[in-house]
């Protein structure tokens, strides 16, 4: 592999400073607004019950549910909040744990995908190595995502992890078990004593499990084909890509910028509101030839499909 580019090669310490810079309030809104979204998509199929609401009220459920697992993301890196046990706080419990996920392992493991991106040592080298696969093999992928068996397979090993904790005496193994799944639990049941209380119960298990289950899922998949799948991989420019999205596709499958992912990687420590930023510095500096850069998420299937 050819040189990689660390931070200073690419922009100024002033830039640097500019774009690394915390606005605790952003995120705030950020959380309500993606909370609010819910709660409205649940009302509308609530008073309004018919095929078409049912539908709408999935797909922007489960593009929230991503939204909160891309805030959760960035409370990993301790970007939420500048107070490190408030962006802690709100990441664990306002972001992950209703979604079933845990910053707490997934930190280590992320870094670790930092760290060693598109080599042997990436975890997540599982996820674009196959790439390109065949157009068939992807529409069976697609298919287990909105049937929810992907989402099955998903939270089966996830409770699986919780469920298989090691300890020397029971007493440690159920103390273990609590840390792990306490949070997922106590978050749920607040939801769904919520939802039956202005609702009703079934809403919880329709609209807060099905987009889960089943949309959640293939935003997910696409997000991770997209973000390092069939990459030059030559330097750190082009190992990850960033892909433009117009603001329909943003609110539907890419919230919070996550689509500007080489940004991300190039710049750990930037907000998600200052990706955009970043992406505009480094076009001023040129660098955009030598970037991996995908003008739609049409191109990048196209790509990995061509197997």
């Amino acid at each position: 592999m050819a040189k990689d580019y660390k931070p200073l090669d690419l922009l100024s310490k002033e830039q640097l400073k500019e774009i690394r810079e915390k606005r605790d309030w952003i995120n705030v809104v950020a959380i309500s607004l993606n909370w609010l979204q819910i709660i409205f998509a649940m009302a509308l199929f609530f008073y309004f019950p018919n095929a078409l609401t049912f539908l709408v009220s999935v797909v922007v459920i489960g593009s929230r549910q991503f939204a909160l697992a891309v805030l959760a993301h960035d409370g990993a890196h301790n970007l939420l909040f500048r107070n490190e046990k408030i962006n802690d706080l709100a990441s664990q419990w306002f972001c992950a744990f209703p979604i079933f996920s845990d910053n707490r392992p997934y930190r280590p493991y992320h870094l670790a995908h930092h760290r060693f991106t598109e080599t042997e040592s990436d975890p997540d080298l599982s996820l674009s190595a196959p790439f390109p696969i065949t157009k068939a093999s992807f529409r069976r992928k697609v298919f287990r995502d909105l049937t929810g068996l992907t989402g099955f397979k998903r939270y089966s090993i996830a409770f699986k992890s919780i469920f298989s904790s090691e300890a020397d005496n029971l007493t440690g193994k159920v103390k273990k078990i609590s840390d792990k799944f306490s949070g997922f639990l106590l978050t749920n049941v607040i939801i769904l004593t919520l939802t039956a209380i202005f609702l009703h119960w079934s809403i919880y298990f329709l609209l807060w499990w099905i987009p889960a289950f089943t949309y959640y899922s293939l935003i997910v998949r696409i997000r991770s084909i997209s973000e390092h799948s069939v990459t030059p991989g030559e330097t750190n420019l082009n190992n990850t890509r960033t892909t433009k999205a117009s603001l329909f596709l943003r609110y539907l499958m890419v919230p919070h910028h996550v689509n500007f992912h080489l940004e991300h990687h190039l710049f750990t420590n930037c907000p998600w509101y200052n990706l955009p930023k970043v992406h505009a510095m480094l076009k001023d500096q040129s660098y955009s030839d030598k970037m991996c850069i995908e003008n739609s998420y049409f191109s990048v299937l196209k790509k990995a499909t061509s197997g």
